[in-house]
């Protein structure tokens, strides 16, 4: 079926002013023209490339490179898409975790609970940074060097403490909580390691009492919906560097985990 640029704009929301500048610049080109010069139609296959340039712009692309990413060929247009959906999953759980952290603060503003120095920041970091808090060190021998939590210095600052010495608290409590974290998944990364080993399924009981656990670690950072829980699963599993860190595991440990999620995720977030 063939539309004009006037249904495009309707069904797109895209202003004809703007769509003209994807024309102009080469970027959407009508699949014909009618008898009238100014009679332009698109198809298809040109809506699947506005929709490409749309996502791209959500993503924000400079307009001038955007050239450069359009697909042609429907496997690498495949390919572009699945690498969008990974990064707007990413800015979505990030947002979500924004949100939470404005919550938080409005809360403890209005006098209805306490929020600890650290979390006032939950949902700033970069990407890679959170993905630190995501993710436990690539190799199982770097956490044999990790040091004992109770050989590091108390962290409740002294009467006489000074601001400088009060930050190094901070500080070190959240290096305290990092190092903790850590522990926790490890343990259940290896604890669903030996699950798959044994032969259990994602929905057995032994391994949903595993993701618990996994679910209660995710909520020391955000509180997720069901939606977002079963979409942290599929990120593990696309994500190169996601997939990478439980392959170290075993290979079969992403979808493991994520069909998993996906259970627990209906059972008690739904």
């Amino acid at each position: 079926m063939a539309y004009t640029i006037a249904d495009v704009s309707g069904m797109s929301g895209v202003s004809l002013d703007e769509l003209s500048q994807y024309v102009d610049a080469g970027l959407l080109t009508p699949a014909f023209v009618g008898s009238d010069p100014n009679d332009v139609y698109y198809e298809k296959p040109e809506l699947l490339k506005l929709q490409q340039i749309l996502f791209c712009k959500e993503l924000g692309v400079e307009q001038e490179e955007i050239g450069s990413m359009l697909q042609e060929d429907p496997y690498d247009m495949i390919q572009m898409m699945q690498q969008q959906r990974i990064q707007m999953l990413e800015k979505a759980l990030r947002l979500h975790g924004l949100i939470q952290t404005l919550d938080k603060t409005i809360s403890h503003l209005q006098g209805e609970q306490e929020i600890e120095e650290s979390a006032l920041y939950e949902g700033f970091v970069e990407p890679r940074q959170r993905n630190m808090l995501l993710q436990q060190p690539s190799s199982r021998a770097d956490s044999m060097h990790r040091p004992k939590l109770d050989e590091m210095n108390s962290d409740k600052p002294s009467h006489n403490q000074s601001p400088d010495n009060t930050l190094q608290s901070v500080q070190l409590k959240t290096k305290r909580d990092y190092l903790d974290s850590q522990e926790k998944i490890d343990g259940i990364n290896r604890d669903l390691h030996q699950a798959i080993e044994d032969g259990l399924s994602a929905d057995s009981p032994k391994v949903q009492q595993i993701i618990s656990r996994h679910l209660e670690w995710v909520k020391g950072y955000y509180t997720p919906t069901a939606e977002i829980y079963r979409e942290l699963g599929n990120l593990y599993v696309e994500h190169q560097n996601f997939r990478q860190m439980y392959d170290g595991y075993h290979p079969k440990l992403a979808e493991f985990l994520r069909d998993a999620m996906i259970i627990k995720a209906e059972q008690e977030l739904s």
